[in-house]
């Protein structure tokens, strides 16, 4: 840091002075040769050397001008200000990038854009809903690299004005790998445009008894379901949550892919909406759920499939699946997580959405 840097520039001049008032001393060469060496180790610094190096040859230069340049002062002011200058030229670009990363990713508000669970879907999962809710859970823990991304936004909204003068290369630090780029923020969150609807709707004979699919579909389409819902929650596109209200780099949910299953071919999905609206709705969109481009989406009421399948997954469930032929639907829950708890409030196992599916068999 400049700070720790000055006083080891300090520790120099202070050896040698000595030398250019007695250039010729063998005695004064080796104490100031030995003080720079042990100075620019224990500086772990490459501005020490560097300033040590010029100090070197101006003291070898001395001797030549000394007729004309009165005091040593000029020689020793510009062997520290060449590395010095140089380092603070870097520092200057690193603060002006450093605050054009803090304009590309600001902290934002998510307390409007994630409405706090209601009280009337706070029912946590039950009986094998619950096994599979922390096996979801589990999946959510964020890889190496979407943590550090984590930690560079919070190095970046964090840092203040002492950026500029404790930038490493001023101090102690320097050969530490810590500053904050665009290619760190980025990592690999980023992801391409959500899919289009893979088919049509289908339709549905709302007269004809919903008998629930068998234990087999089921578990189809609870993996169907949980590889998709891990896809469209993203947790490598988090970001930094200091709060509800300071999230950065937060990339919107949505899916990324059409998830997939053996024996089942997706033809819908569609949010169930359970917090913004008064009652339940269905958000109509011809790509599947993005939640920045369902913002101002039109709506539809639950159809009668939909508000049946609700009432078990408000209960604790974790889907309601049933089979006509070769169709077949379903609604999976959206629960509150622990790591979701942290922008969307409430507590963790809150209902806050669901999926309705139409598949087809293959």
């Amino acid at each position: 840091m400049l700070y720790v840097s000055l006083f080891f520039v300090l520790v120099l001049l202070w050896f040698a002075w000595p030398v250019a008032r007695e250039p010729g001393s063998s005695a004064r060469w080796f104490q100031f040769l030995l003080c720079g060496g042990v100075t620019s180790f224990l500086s772990c610094s490459l501005l020490i050397p560097a300033v040590f190096a010029l100090l070197v040859i101006a003291l070898g230069v001395w001797p030549l001008v000394r007729a004309r340049v009165r005091t040593f002062a000029p020689l020793a002011a510009v062997a520290i200000a060449i590395p010095y200058g140089c380092v603070s030229r870097d520092a200057a670009k690193d603060l002006a990038e450093h605050q054009r990363l803090q304009r590309e990713y600001p902290f934002e508000s998510l307390s409007a854009r994630a409405p706090e669970p209601r009280t009337a879907f706070r029912a946590p999962p039950t009986g094998h809903a619950a096994i599979q809710f922390d096996s979801f859970e589990s999946a959510l823990d964020r890889n190496p690299d979407a943590l550090a991304r984590s930690v560079y936004l919070r190095q970046l909204h964090d840092s203040n004005v002492d950026t500029f003068v404790n930038n490493p290369g001023f101090g102690v630090f320097r050969m530490v790998p810590s500053r904050v780029t665009g290619e760190r923020l980025k990592g690999r969150s980023e992801r391409g445009e959500s899919p289009a609807q893979p088919g049509s709707p289908v339709p549905w004979d709302a007269s004809e008894p919903l008998v629930p699919a068998p234990d087999a579909d089921r578990g189809a389409l609870r993996k169907l379901h949980g590889d998709g819902l891990l896809d469209f929650v993203n947790p490598d596109g988090w970001g930094y949550i200091k709060d509800r209200d300071r999230v950065a780099g937060f990339l919107s949910h949505r899916f990324s892919k059409v998830p997939e299953a053996e024996v089942w071919q997706v033809q819908r999905i569609e949010l169930i909406g359970l917090l913004k609206h008064p009652g339940p709705v269905v958000y109509l969109s011809e790509k599947l759920p993005a939640m920045s481009e369902l913002q101002n989406a039109p709506t539809r009421k639950l159809d009668s499939f939909e508000a049946r399948a609700l009432e078990p997954i408000r209960a604790g469930d974790d889907l309601f699946a049933t089979r006509r032929g070769e169709i077949a639907r379903f609604v999976g829950a959206i629960r509150s997580t622990k790591q979701c708890v942290e922008c969307h409030g409430g507590t963790r196992g809150d209902l806050l959405g669901a999926f309705s599916y139409t598949l087809r068999a293959r």
